[in-house]
């Protein structure tokens, strides 16, 4: 459910939304889930970054104050603490301090799933050389029910590391109860959150996770080389890390004085040297953005396009691979076409729609900016190109 800042927030004016990304004006763009658009309030982020550089000599952009700030907001548009957000370059870094912050031992097994990105899967890798078995919960017609987890967890599982939204049909995870069983069995959660974040309305807090890793260029409205990771507060002091200083005792110590990994009770703790300043100034704008127009809102908008999109498909003959049930999905809608890549590429080039192919099916994946009339053009444009069929393409001339 969503929490109680969420509640007071009243819809938004969507078609008035929409006009604070220029790109629509001349794009439908339905690939939110590789990339965000910018929104305006980014482009006034990173203007008035440089400008403070150019001015006062990066008083403002290189400040650990609004670091320090920008922490708060984002705590405060995810349903969590500021003490639980650390800043990280993506989801692969969130998910690496997962990765190698638990201690395990040889015979003891961490779970993951057939049906994730491969960065999930690459992170743990390096425990299989200290004698920790890897398991898969295995995918049953597209979805991963909790069942599917139960089978290979046992009484040496450590760790269950998981997508909340699988990025390629968009298959939603019950994580709340997936944390629930977790928690019964004293097993570590981590979750790959950067499909659902900026999507769903759930706080962090209620998720039941121990981490969740978040790249900002996608739900977030950041830039790429942004993000943050989310561990729970009572973890944090217990996850190893790369790197840890004393924590200053100093009364008098200055914000600009203490860099981010002096605290050791605290998630920036996992943040080394510089933060992405930049990155950050912009997540911390796109988070008041996001806040004015209330996840709640975003959830409701997505929800309403993602349904009218699989009911379109279904009307126009066309299947999909992602669950109809709204508990099962988010902003994802998968069309498995034949020549996925061709179809992809026409639809940029002729009709000004942008989608992308995983696993050789076409994903549209939609936000709050889009529109009724943006799903139905690209259906219908989709439906057309399968009933014309392979196409020859055009000779190369010779030289």
């Amino acid at each position: 459910m969503p929490h109680d800042r969420e509640r007071c927030v009243s819809p938004p004016d969507w078609s008035a939304v929409r006009g604070e990304f220029p790109t629509l004006a001349r794009w439908n763009y339905l690939d939110v889930a590789r990339k965000t658009l910018p929104p305006r309030c980014q482009e006034q982020a990173v203007s008035e970054y440089y400008r403070d550089v150019y001015d006062n000599a990066g008083a403002e952009a290189w400040s650990a104050t609004n670091v320090a700030d920008a922490r708060v907001e984002l705590a405060r548009l995810l349903g969590a603490d500021p003490a639980e957000i650390a800043f990280t370059k993506n989801t692969t870094e969130g998910l690496s301090i997962a990765a190698h912050g638990f201690r395990l031992e040889p015979g003891d097994n961490i779970v993951l799933t057939d049906m994730e990105h491969v960065a999930n899967v690459w992170v743990w890798r390096h425990w299989t050389e200290r004698g920790v078995e890897l398991r898969y919960a295995r995918q049953r017609d597209g979805r991963l029910p909790l069942e599917s987890f139960l089978e290979q967890i046992d009484g040496r599982t450590r760790v269950v590391a998981t997508a909340y939204v699988t990025y390629g049909n968009g298959y939603r995870i019950d994580v709340p109860q997936l944390g629930a069983i977790c928690r019964e069995r004293n097993i570590r959660l981590v979750i790959d959150g950067v499909q659902a974040a900026g999507i769903l309305a759930t706080p962090l807090r209620d998720l039941g996770a121990d981490i969740v890793a978040i790249g900002g260029h996608k739900g977030l409205l950041g830039l790429t080389g942004s993000g943050v990771v989310y561990c729970r507060r009572e973890l944090v002091d217990a996850l190893a890390a790369p790197f840890l200083k004393e924590a200053s005792v100093s009364p008098s110590a200055r914000a600009h004085v203490n860099s981010q990994f002096d605290y050791v009770r605290v998630a920036h703790r996992f943040e080394g040297g510089n933060p992405n300043f930049l990155g950050v100034r912009v997540l911390e704008r796109t988070a008041r953005f996001l806040q004015t127009l209330g996840l709640a809102n975003i959830e409701t908008r997505v929800r309403e396009l993602s349904t009218l999109c699989l009911s379109l498909a279904r009307d126009a003959g066309l299947a999909t691979l992602t669950p109809e049930r709204w508990e099962e999905r988010a902003h994802i809608v998968s069309i498995p076409v034949p020549n996925a890549a061709h179809i992809m590429d026409t639809l940029r080039n002729r009709d000004r729609i942008v989608v992308n192919v995983k696993d050789d099916a076409l994903r549209l994946s939609m936000s709050f900016f889009n529109t009724p009339d943006d799903v139905e053009q690209a259906v219908r444009a989709i439906a057309r190109e399968v009933r014309a069929g392979p196409r020859a393409r055009p000779e190369t001339p010779a030289c």
